[in-house]
């Protein structure tokens, strides 16, 4: 029998697993996404340092891919989301008898397909002041209403596929939790105590399997849980015997520059890897920036010709830690493109925050040229030269684009962004994979890098060019 707890009024409350409810394991793996839990009227302010507040009712869970919604989030700029969930693994099958005009049977029509409903919705913010106003309020309409009293608030809709719960049903509280199970492949990351007992089994450091144990991953293991011998996973198996909470790391934590430093020691080769790119970046860069001075100045004024001042154009990226640096390149796009952003969102190629649009016509008539020789980027050699960029690294991008996916921020800020690198030359522009290209290649160079992998990037990016892909 699983351990339960008693509430102040006597009631029996609901399982736990480490110690936790389903409410704390459900904001747990949330924190893991850099996403805190906030639920109206709790009165209990949300973590600091999170990047997106996901706004609950009280007993209100929800499972869904972020990922997926990351571009909506980035175009709109609303600071409230509502995010309407909707449940499409309900098969449909339907058919119809098709008729000539005298009424003869000529075929049958079937159909298959999965209904589209929509199972409830929750709200994602972007400003912790709105949480706050959130937890604090006892109704929905007061939270908005004291979030206005504060200022202009900008609110959008979108939706995905993906899961709600009621954590108030025995039910749904348990689909909920095996959902985590399915999902979340490190919850040892968050919840302190947990470890891997073996590969997509997870107990408590004093916990162990017994020989007779027949598990199949993925399930998790409670305190005193042993007693089924066959369980086949995502399962639970809830706590069997009273135990203290484990300690959920805060999100502050859980993505701060101590562990960014971690993850920069742990991808130098023996610790000479760093400074010997430091100083080849330092002298290609310098030479590069002598060696084409003439084609640049040539470039400069043709851009004035064309379009005006200004030359460069300076946008704000982050480099290596997160600081924010000006990634600068020639100017190729009319002087009111930021504005016309907005109005060419329908047309945008990329499956995920970045910008792709064929034929934009946001590039002015030298831009073109420029960036079909490759030209617009050779202003960011400065940006090498003075050290807020690499020749080789991730793209550089800014924070809007990088907060969608915490983990993938933290690994790829670990290291300088570069001119070119594993992304840029392999990426394929496959329709709805451009995004998950961008994680699964910045990730590789990170794991990977080294001088040996840099010069083939450098070798595949000059094939590259000659090739015009």
């Amino acid at each position: 029998m699983p351990a339960v707890a008693a509430d102040p009024n006597g009631s029996v409350a609901s399982p736990r697993l480490w110690g936790l409810d389903s409410a704390a394991l459900h904001d747990a793996y949330w924190s893991s996404h850099g996403v805190a839990c906030v639920r109206l009227g709790s009165g209990v302010d949300p973590q600091p340092g999170a990047d997106l507040y996901l706004l609950l009712e009280q007993g209100q869970a929800a499972n869904f891919d972020l990922r997926r919604i990351a571009e909506s989030l980035l175009w709109n700029q609303a600071h409230i989301t509502r995010l309407r969930i909707v449940d499409r693994t309900t098969s449909h099958y339907s058919e119809r008898v098709v008729q000539d005009a005298g009424g003869s049977a000529v075929r049958i029509e079937r159909r298959y397909g999965a209904d589209r409903s929509s199972i409830g919705q929750v709200l994602l913010g972007t400003r912790r002041e709105d949480a706050i106003e959130w937890s604090r309020a006892r109704t929905p309409t007061e939270a908005f209403a004291a979030m206005r009293r504060r200022g202009r608030v900008r609110f959008d809709a979108t939706e995905c596929d993906g899961e709600r719960f009621d954590l108030g049903i025995d039910e749904s509280r348990d689909a909920m939790v095996r959902s985590l199970v399915r999902d979340w492949a490190h919850p040892d990351h968050v919840i302190q105590g947990v470890v891997r007992l073996e590969d997509g089994i997870f107990g408590r450091k004093s916990g162990s399997l017994r020989e007779d144990s027949r598990l199949i991953a993925p399930v998790w293991v409670g305190s005193g849980a042993h007693a089924q011998p066959v369980c086949i996973g995502p399962s639970v198996l809830w706590d069997s015997e009273p135990t203290a909470p484990a300690t959920v790391r805060p999100i502050e934590e859980l993505f701060s520059e101590d562990r960014e430093s971690e993850s920069r020691g742990a991808s130098d080769p023996g610790g000479w890897y760093a400074p010997l790119k430091r100083l080849i970046d330092i002298l290609a860069s310098a030479l590069v920036l002598i060696c084409f001075a003439p084609v640049l100045l040539l470039c400069a004024v043709a851009i004035v010709i064309d379009d005006g001042f200004p030359i460069f154009f300076g946008h704000k990226r982050q480099t290596k830690g997160g600081a924010t640096f000006r990634c600068w390149k020639f100017r190729t796009m009319r002087r009111n493109a930021e504005a016309l952003v907005a109005e060419l969102r329908k047309q945008n190629l990329c499956d995920g925050p970045q910008v792709n649009i064929k034929d934009d016509p946001r590039v002015t008539r030298v831009g073109k040229y420029l960036r079909k020789l490759q030209l617009d980027e050779f202003p960011q050699f400065w940006n090498v030269l003075v050290g807020d960029m690499s020749i080789v690294g991730p793209r550089p991008s800014p924070d809007n684009e990088n907060q969608f996916c915490p983990a993938w921020r933290e690994i790829r800020l670990s290291v300088r962004p570069g001119i070119t690198g594993n992304w840029q030359v392999k990426r394929t522009r496959a329709e709805g994979k451009d995004f998950q290209e961008w994680i699964q290649y910045d990730i590789e160079y990170v794991e990977r890098m080294g001088p040996l992998f840099d010069l083939w990037l450098c070798i595949l990016t000059v094939v590259n060019i000659i090739r015009r892909r």
